[in-house]
């Protein structure tokens, strides 16, 4: 601000001197006024104190203490006008600062569940997270409304007959959701593991057409859950049905024989491995 002081001392010259000759009134205004103007403008450093200010406007005409005050005024919006713009930048950089704050957050969150996923991974696939004091089998998720069975997300992709082998080694079958409730939690299931398509119990490859689940029942004219245009029919080479993870309802899809795809497991815990 010195560059701004030197200017104002420059100013304050300006005007005719009236050689002292100021009256009482003069300078109890010139008094009033150099405090006013001083506590606008000591931020600024602009004058030490009023009795120098105070001096210099009573050696002034009016015509010269108003154009001080127009400098001054002029000098003090120009302070105000810095100080409006810092703090815009302040706030600009708190508020970028909280952003990133909030993409660290989520980036965490995002990593957490990655671990998460990769030790249930590890879980299936070495079988480390048994707990005999637990009647959840070793791997599997329990489903609240169908407390008696349990859910498995294959860690591989396999043929359809390849998955249901795995199953019925395991002591079960591939997961049957025959309502809703069940439909969608397997699909969420499916979906916090990155699963997309995967085999359910349900397939007509003894009858072209006839959708029988794996415990022999037929499908029949009940809840399905097909997306619009399937099953095929008149097609022997897709004869085995999928739960999509990525349709909007999880609806399911009649694939090719030849697909490897995840798949579900369903047992009951005195079943599971």
């Amino acid at each position: 601000m010195a560059a701004s002081g030197q200017i104002v001392n420059i100013n304050l010259n300006i005007g005719d001197n009236t050689g002292g000759s100021g009256t009482a009134d003069k300078s109890q205004y010139s008094s009033t006024l150099a405090e006013t103007l001083l506590s606008c403008c000591k931020q600024g450093g602009l004058f030490q104190d009023t009795s120098q200010l105070e001096r210099q406007l009573l050696d002034m005409t009016d015509t010269g203490q108003n154009m001080v005050i127009t400098l001054l005024l002029d000098q003090t919006k120009k302070m105000q006008e810095q100080m409006e713009e810092r703090d815009k930048k302040m706030r600009e950089q708190m508020e970028e600062r909280d952003k990133i704050q909030e993409q660290m957050e989520e980036r965490d969150k995002a990593m957490q569940q990655q671990i998460k996923n990769l030790k249930l991974d590890l879980c299936l696939t070495k079988k480390t997270c048994c707990n005999k004091t637990e009647a959840r089998p070793c791997g599997y998720e329990q489903f609240s409304e169908r407390p008696d069975k349990f859910y498995k997300i294959s860690t591989d992709a396999k043929h359809y007959t390849d998955a249901r082998s795995d199953c019925q080694a395991a002591g079960g079958h591939l997961a049957m959701p025959k309502d809703k409730a069940t439909n969608d939690f397997l699909a969420k299931l499916a979906k916090a593991r990155f699963r997309d398509d995967m085999w359910i119990g349900l397939t007509d490859e003894v009858t072209e057409g006839t959708w029988v689940w794996g415990d022999g029942k037929i499908l029949g004219t009940g809840w399905t859950n097909w997306v619009q245009g399937y099953p095929t029919h008149n097609d022997h080479l897709r004869n085995y049905a999928a739960l999509s993870v990525g349709a909007s309802n999880y609806e399911w899809y009649d694939l090719f024989n030849n697909s490897e795809e995840y798949y579900i497991c369903e047992v009951k815990a005195t079943a599971a491995p």
